[in-house]
């Protein structure tokens, strides 16, 4: 039980009345019961009792039951997760437990092995992130699933007749309305990518490109080591670097690589990402990663309040954040002043 928290849906007075029972009963119980293994017994008979009481509560109101499911402890599955309860408890939706599977697949085995095996099931499963999704695509496959925070989840094959989602990116389209707000009369965007990973997303670039009159200027690379003799050939030929969610490209060194040589030679960075650009590049379009919580409530209701429906495809984020690096501006000496006026704009730092 120790690697979730449950979020019971119990009145105050009832859980608090519970509690001063339970303490109670354990502290008279203890001057009695010296003896370490009989108080040990003890206190596991109230816990396992206090969970069935609970229990049977949430049976008697015949409540909507939702679990969530997130792959790992980051800022930005918190932010979605908050966002998720705040909009479920607007719309009189439960959730049972939220479950942590700390990034490691063994970690997730045991997890939902608890879940199955000790929790009732619930009537939806919103998934954080790649590794709850995969596991809950395997594990649930006759209730509604909605998955979020999955970054280019075109990859991983999350499809199915109960598989709902929220795209992780801003579309290519939202992406270069703001970077041609950028860029003006300056039109060569290069990208460095491996093509197994990102090859989809720049044959869609080519085809959107063509309505801001953009000259992409490919960089295909296979493995990180590749990266820097790619940038190097490409970087006088571009006014602007577009990085995308390749997992080729994206790497702790391979970024320190980017960032040096493009603040060297005064070439803007666009990505997807507000923590690549609090690493020094210029701007990123992203969601807002709490309204991607709300936006999956809305979701959640819909599908519960339909038996009929089941999935509802993979949506756009409906809500956008721009994050400008003020710092990375003034280094290559850009002007950002139109952009600042914006309302979805969070200057970094």
């Amino acid at each position: 039980m120790g690697y979730y928290r449950a979020k019971q849906k119990i009145k105050t007075l009832n859980l608090k009345s519970l509690i001063i029972i339970i303490t109670v009963g354990i502290t008279n119980k203890y001057i009695k019961l010296r003896n370490t293994f009989a108080f040990t017994i003890y206190l596991f008979f109230l816990v396992f009792s206090f969970h069935t009481i609970i229990h049977i509560n949430k049976t008697h109101a015949g409540e909507k039951i939702v679990t969530v499911i997130q792959s790992q402890q980051i800022s930005a599955y918190d932010e979605s997760i908050k966002g998720f309860e705040e909009g479920c408890k607007e719309k009189g939706i439960s959730i049972n437990a939220i479950y942590n599977l700390k990034g490691d697949i063994e970690e997730g085995e045991k997890v939902f092995k608890n879940i199955i095996k000790n929790q009732p099931k619930p009537d939806l499963v919103l998934a954080v992130g790649i590794l709850a999704a995969t596991f809950a695509k395997h594990q649930y496959t006759d209730i509604p699933i909605i998955f979020c925070m999955v970054i280019n989840h075109e990859r991983f094959n999350l499809q199915g007749d109960n598989i709902t989602g929220i795209s992780s990116e801003a579309s290519i389209e939202d992406q270069f309305i703001v970077l041609n707000e950028v860029l003006g009369e300056k039109k060569n965007i290069g990208v460095i990518y491996d093509p197994t990973k990102t090859g989809k997303i720049i044959s869609d670039a080519l085809l959107v490109s063509k309505n801001y009159k953009f000259s992409i200027i490919e960089a295909k690379v296979a493995s990180e080591n590749e990266i820097a003799s790619a940038l190097k050939n490409i970087i006088k030929q571009i006014d602007a670097l577009w990085i995308v969610p390749d997992g080729t490209v994206v790497t702790k060194d391979s970024m320190d690589v980017i960032i040096k040589s493009t603040q060297k030679h005064r070439i803007p960075v666009f990505c997807t990402s507000s923590a690549i650009t609090k690493a020094g590049a210029l701007i990123s379009v992203s969601p807002d990663y709490k309204y991607t919580g709300i936006q999956a409530s809305q979701l959640a209701k819909a599908l519960l309040d339909s038996s009929k429906t089941t999935s509802l495809g993979v949506k756009e984020p409906e809500k956008l954040e721009i994050t400008i690096n003020t710092e990375t501006a003034k280094i290559i000496n850009v002007d950002l002043s139109p952009i600042r006026s914006h309302s979805n704009v969070v200057l970094y730092p």
